[in-house]
């Protein structure tokens, strides 16, 4: 089962983009996904960035995989992603319009493609895509079920905040009274995302420029041998600032069978600060824990 690090989906500056990319390259992962699937406005990381983090990773014996926007709004938008899929290498695609800008290329389905089963995944198939990330949201008899019916090489997202929707509009943004166009990148002060709370002080989602995530942390740390007899082939930590490589080690001493589920999921609590959920996969309210 490989183990693999998401793309970066929150704004940080470019000194801390590459260094993180710098540390990803000695980390225990066998595939990084490098690009931006938010917002091509973030500051820090330009196209020669990724070829240049591309490189280094490769050089490190890392399979590198680039991720697309989930949306494509505008002209800056759609001309980003024809120079994303200009670049050497296998492409995600977390929008319907890369499949019309990367042909020739080795594309793999992003969680934001709506796969949700059987025939999606036949039809992407068909258009020669050979991998899928299933969407957040799927419970494990889907995926079980998809994985079982297509026969699809799978990854799984299995530690992160949950992507659960994105738009047009900038949150963050308009939570500072401006629009999308007038960003003065306040995503910046956010490095985890903006956390918002119901009236009554109960985490709610993480606001992240044009996207809303899950306030709680997902964690599929202690499902390692029940996605590996499912077929899932991938499982996927999607990178937060703080604690990353760490979260990494236990993945993957998870993985090599070193510790067991709950020694695994002890060594999740100790490090993450926030509340831990894995509902939606276990077909329960996405925020729970079950």
């Amino acid at each position: 089962m490989e183990l693999t690090l998401g793309p970066i989906l929150f704004d940080w500056t470019r000194n801390e983009t590459l260094r993180f990319y710098e540390e990803a390259a000695a980390l225990p992962v066998d595939r990084v996904y490098v690009g931006e699937a938010v917002c091509v406005k973030k500051l820090g990381f330009s196209l020669k960035d990724v070829l240049t983090v591309t490189r280094a990773l490769t050089a490190a014996g890392k399979k590198v995989t680039l991720s697309s926007l989930a949306v494509i709004s505008n002209e800056d938008e759609l001309q980003y992603t024809r120079d994303m899929c200009g670049l050497h290498g296998s492409i995600e695609a977390n929008d319907m319009a890369v499949l019309n800008m990367a042909e020739g290329k080795e594309i793999f389905a992003g969680p934001h493609i709506t796969s949700y089963n059987a025939p999606s995944i036949e039809f992407l198939k068909g258009v020669g895509l050979k991998r899928v990330c299933f969407p957040v949201e799927l419970p494990k008899e889907s995926v079980a079920c998809a994985i079982k019916q297509t026969g699809i090489e799978a990854e799984v997202f299995a530690h992160g905040k949950l992507p659960l929707a994105f738009s047009w509009r900038c949150y963050t943004g308009w939570a500072y009274g401006l629009t999308k166009t007038e960003c003065r990148h306040h995503c910046a002060k956010f490095p985890d995302g903006m956390e918002i709370k119901t009236i009554d002080g109960k985490p709610l989602f993480t606001v992240n420029g044009t996207s809303i995530l899950s306030a709680h942390t997902h964690t599929l740390v202690e499902s390692i041998e029940e996605l590996s007899a499912m077929g899932v082939k991938a499982v996927r930590i999607s990178p937060q600032h703080r604690d990353t490589a760490k979260v990494v080690s236990v993945f993957r001493r998870r993985i090599n069978g070193d510790i067991g589920p709950k020694e695994g999921l002890d060594a999740i609590k100790a490090i993450c600060k926030d509340k831990l959920c894995n509902g939606w996969y276990q077909a329960t309210a996405g925020k729970d824990y079950a």
